[in-house]
């Protein structure tokens, strides 16, 4: 048996960390962008009665509630990824050995062969495994996204309402604004007097069965 099957299997969870990507973006949607250079100063005008900005990112992440939800979502990650690696890296230590003998005659053909089925099907359940866990991973993402914009949605209207805003503008579609008219720190305040915090740092990852996992997996395809 050539090393030239096995040469892919150290990536047998080549799939899962594309997801573990995916899913880490939805944990820690404000990763730090490199540092812009200080802007000049500007002098705005007065603030449009009734026209108010906000910035759901910096909701997200300098709410409490927001803070709690993507923390889990990282800790939900970490916990899934681990057994995952250790299974891999012990697949891996197998696969090295048995490329490293069989570069010499075997001394037990079927035995060789038995071996390699073996190693194969390690792999699989490994593979198996990872997509599974990838498909749970995005499912509970998405419920904790569900749950956040449903506790979002009336702080923002409260915040609104408060402001007696008439229009609101998400903040990254406004090139300059007057600060005066940006309500984020409002929403943030609304948000986490909902207190909801304690219920996103209690998230449990969501369960599939093999069939529910499939079906997800199929609709991310399309």
């Amino acid at each position: 048996m050539s090393s030239k099957f096995f040469a892919a299997a150290a990536s047998g969870l080549a799939a899962f960390a594309v997801a573990s990507g995916a899913f880490a973006q939805a944990a820690a949607p404000l990763a730090k962008a490199p540092a812009a250079p200080a802007a000049p100063a500007i002098t705005h005008g007065a603030p449009i009665a009734s026209l108010c900005v906000f910035s759901a990112g910096a909701v997200r992440g300098t709410s409490a509630t927001g803070k709690a939800l993507d923390a889990r979502l990282k800790a939900l990650q970490t916990t899934a990824e681990s057994p995952l690696a250790a299974r891999e890296k012990a697949l891996q230590t197998k696969i090295d050995a048995f490329n490293a003998a069989a570069k010499t005659p075997a001394a037990d053909i079927n035995a060789r062969e038995k071996q390699k089925a073996d190693l194969e099907l390690e792999q699989s359940a490994l593979q198996r495994d990872a997509a599974h866990t990838q498909m749970e991973l995005v499912a509970t993402a998405d419920a904790a996204q569900n749950t956040y914009s449903t506790e979002l949605q009336p702080a923002v209207i409260s915040a609104y309402q408060q402001k007696q805003c008439g229009v609101l503008l998400e903040r990254s579609a406004v090139a300059i604004f007057n600060p005066a008219m940006d309500i984020t720190p409002q929403i943030v305040a609304a948000l986490d007097a909902r207190g909801k915090a304690g219920s996103f740092q209690a998230l449990e990852r969501t369960k599939l069965t093999p069939q529910q996992a499939a079906q997800l997996a199929a609709q991310l395809q399309r």
